[in-house]
């Protein structure tokens, strides 16, 4: 008489060892955006090479051995151990695929651009210090045009942020101004240059992931009894900033709206 495994023996294992696997995808991704961080290796590395080139050929070794876990789970008993590890690790394989599936998607459905204004008619300038700071980093053009395109940032950027535009608030300058300041605190940016008769703040913003800076300046005039508020923010590293630009102007553009009233300001 033929003795079966309660345990599973080796499939039991090989199902564990899979699922090990699967768990250690993540921690992969992790390792890729902190080592970048904290100066390990650069984003060219943990984003491009470990991230995008290397992570997708993991997940899909994961999925191959998990799919033949559950192949030999099936095929005779025990199998409802084996086969519920292994449907895991085809859950945790797969939903990390789909994330940088997704994560490829949005990258490719947003113009490749990296510095973001309100308004290219006016150009916000940084100063001598943060461009000091900007050595080697993308650099600050007038009239930059997209990679490989004849498009102008100012198109681009007009068509996929249509709302990143100048705001004009019933404040005098000078009340604008500590407002401004108090959101890019509360934003969690580093304040690194303060000129309140110049109107002007500058700040610095990294990413958690991948370590990531960018430089933001605020730029505040006299409008009127109100004042003109405009703000440039650009990416040191990266052809690329996956809306990131955009989306800090308009946090910094809708906290001010809320803390003072507002005579025009970006639409959606």
């Amino acid at each position: 008489m033929a003795v079966v495994s309660k345990t599973g023996g080796i499939r039991m294992m090989f199902a564990w060892l899979v699922l090990v696997l699967a768990l250690l995808l993540p921690v992969w991704f992790m390792a890729a955006g902190l080592g970048s961080k904290f100066g390990f290796w650069d984003y060219g590395f943990g984003l491009l090479t470990m991230t995008f080139q290397i992570g997708p050929k993991l997940i899909f070794g994961v999925l191959g051995l998990a799919a033949l876990s559950l192949v030999l789970g099936l095929i005779k008993s025990p199998r409802v151990k084996i086969v519920i590890l292994s449907l895991v690790a085809l859950l945790i394989a797969g939903l990390i695929l789909g994330r940088i599936a997704g994560f490829r998607t949005y990258a490719q459905s947003i113009p490749a651009i990296h510095d973001i204004q309100t308004d290219w008619s006016d150009p916000v300038y940084f100063s001598d210090e943060m461009m000091a700071r900007r050595e080697g980093a993308n650099p600050v053009l007038d009239n930059p045009t997209v990679p490989g395109t004849d498009t102008a940032y100012p198109e681009a950027q007009l068509e996929a942020y249509p709302n990143v535009r100048t705001l004009i608030l019933r404040a005098p300058p000078e009340v604008t101004y500590a407002a401004a300041y108090t959101t890019l605190d509360e934003l969690g940016l580093e304040i690194v240059t303060e000129d309140e008769a110049g109107g002007m703040l500058e700040a610095i913003e990294t990413s958690f992931w991948y370590g990531f800076k960018d430089d933001v300046v605020i730029r505040i005039r006299p409008q009127g009894e109100g004042s003109r508020v405009d703000v440039r923010s650009v990416s040191r590293v990266g052809r690329s900033d996956l809306g990131a630009n955009a989306a800090r102007i308009r946090a910094i553009l809708e906290s001010l709206s809320t803390k003072l009233d507002v005579m025009d300001m970006p639409a959606g």
